[in-house]
């Protein structure tokens, strides 16, 4: 049996509770007992008083010794006197134990024929151990029969909690242990304390089990949804084909998925733990992308960019990049990285803008892409020269031989052209044999030179091989200088045309002719030739 069990406890308290009542009950018996007996004892001396009296009185009356020895032996053979004596004025009888004897109590005796003549005194003394005695027998037989009546009260208040108190709570409690948590399953409540306390706790003790139940189906409930909606995002996340990686913000990875592991290895790299903060070792550009997170972050936005990973093969692997902050319950920041490959969508975006901007044939600027070029810089105030080229002599060479050849000859136009020009310079095909030359922040006497150059690369011969046939081609160029000839952009071009045209109407004239100014029409002679 357990020692703090609830029926030891409350046996030790009715055991000490029944001890103490009973300790403090004796006390008041002996007390009580002791002063009754002493009542009882002076009653008594008075009965006997009343007994002895007439003797005593006569034996006063005539000082007769005999007849008052025998009235204080008479009184002393009683228990309850310890010593006698009957005293008158010539007569004094005591017992022999009178003299050391204390307390006694006297009685007047009075004459046999005159009531109102007193004719001696009696005196008697009580035994007060006696009745001390018999006090503490009758408190000793009390105490006893007190005891007895507290161990009865003691095992029946016992057997009375345990069956109606402590059993019912023991099964409730033998009950409660037995039931599963969140099922359907209740206690039971005792017959007899259906209205009682232990009942009220039965109900209490449901109440409870019925709210845990519904708390437990409600959360299995949710942890089957999550389970599966964690079992959907974890397919999503593992077959999804583009790259997720979840990073701490030292740069170590945490949790990444296969399309991750593919993209390394297409990357010809080595996966590991980390690429360095928001996987910025993998980019070509990595100040970019620093730069676009910041700025995202600081407006709590997803940071977006589209951006080169570095690669190892032929290959270039462009890559859009979505970086999301995420904040956990315990206010950790991690990163998730995604990275979506674009590099079929860029491929087929420089194709188109290959098609839209760049010539087929020679793959030089074309005419739109030229334009737009001359527009930024009339926008921006950029000062510059614009030199308008049409080739002599194309048009027969291209009629006799075929347009193959013609398109040969143009295709090694354009290589003599691109040697001849600066780095920052720009070379457009206008259309046809006409060609552009962008050449920004330049002097006249940089174009005058610029433009010997270009007549001396095109004067030499270019051999057809399948015709077995060298050809060559001179050119005509005018020039117009931005924003001192012209400030808008058709007029720049159209002066640049004229001048042009110009020289091609005096060639006929002067086959030296090769170069005019819009603002002069002084010509320069090709040097190169002589």
């Amino acid at each position: 049996m357990n020692k703090s069990g609830l029926v030891i406890r409350l046996a030790i308290v009715i055991v000490f509770t029944a001890v103490i009542v009973g300790l403090i009950t004796t006390q008041l018996f002996s007390r009580f007992t002791f002063i009754n007996e002493q009542e009882l004892g002076k009653q008594s001396i008075k009965q006997l008083y009343s007994t002895v009296s007439p003797t005593a009185s006569i034996a006063s009356y005539l000082n007769d010794k005999g007849l008052a020895e025998e009235v204080v032996n008479g009184l002393i053979s009683n228990d309850i006197v310890t010593a006698a004596a009957i005293q008158t004025e010539t007569l004094r009888v005591e017992s022999e134990n009178y003299q050391k004897s204390t307390g006694s109590v006297a009685f007047d005796l009075f004459s046999p024929f005159q009531k109102d003549n007193k004719v001696g005194v009696l005196f008697v003394k009580i035994n007060d151990n006696y009745l001390a005695a018999k006090a503490n027998k009758i408190s000793a037989t009390n105490t006893f029969v007190v005891a007895v009546e507290a161990l009865i009260i003691t095992i029946i208040s016992i057997l009375v909690t345990y069956y109606v108190i402590t059993q019912p709570i023991l099964n409730i409690g033998k009950a409660l242990h037995l039931i599963r948590p969140g099922t359907s399953e209740r206690i039971k409540k005792p017959h007899s304390h259906q209205q009682s306390e232990i009942g009220q706790l039965t109900d209490d003790v449901n109440d409870l089990l019925a709210k845990t139940e519904q708390q437990m189906l409600r959360e299995k409930s949710l942890r089957n949804e999550v389970q599966v909606l964690e079992s959907k995002f974890r397919m999503l996340f593992e077959n999804a084909t583009s790259a997720i990686v979840l990073v701490a913000p030292q740069g170590d990875i945490l949790l990444y998925n296969e399309a991750f592991e593919k993209l390394i290895d297409k990357l010809n790299l080595s996966l590991k733990k980390n690429y360095g903060q928001y996987l910025e070792d993998l980019f070509i550009k990595k100040k970019v992308l620093h730069e676009q997170i910041l700025i995202a972050f600081a407006n709590n936005e997803s940071a977006a960019a589209e951006l080169e990973l570095i690669s190892y093969q032929d290959d270039n692997i462009w890559v859009q990049v979505l970086v999301t902050r995420l904040i956990t319950d315990d206010f950790l920041d991690s990163y998730q990285i995604t990275l979506h490959d674009i590099s079929k969508s860029k491929y087929k975006i420089s194709l188109l803008d290959q098609k839209a901007n760049y010539d087929g044939l020679t793959h030089l600027l074309n005419r739109q892409a030229a334009e737009q070029h001359l527009r930024k810089l009339t926008e921006t105030h950029s000062p510059f020269a614009l030199i308008m080229m049409d080739l002599n002599d194309f048009k027969p060479i291209n009629d006799v031989f075929g347009h193959d050849s013609g398109d040969e000859l143009l295709i090694h136009v354009s290589s003599q052209l691109l040697k001849s020009l600066r780095k920052a310079d720009v070379l457009s095909r206008w259309g046809g044999d006409e060609f552009v030359i962008i050449l920004p922040n330049t002097s006249r006497e940089e174009v005058i030179k610029v433009c010997a150059k270009l007549a001396a690369k095109l004067s030499k011969p270019h051999y057809l091989s399948q015709y077995d046939k060298s050809v060559f081609v001179t050119a005509c160029m005018g020039v117009s200088f931005y924003p001192d000839d012209q400030v808008e952009l058709l007029e720049l071009i159209r002066s640049a045309d004229k001048a042009m045209y110009q020289v091609k109407k005096e060639k006929s004239t002067n086959n030296d002719l090769y170069l005019a100014f819009t603002h002069d029409t002084a010509s320069i002679k090709n040097d190169s030739k002589r």
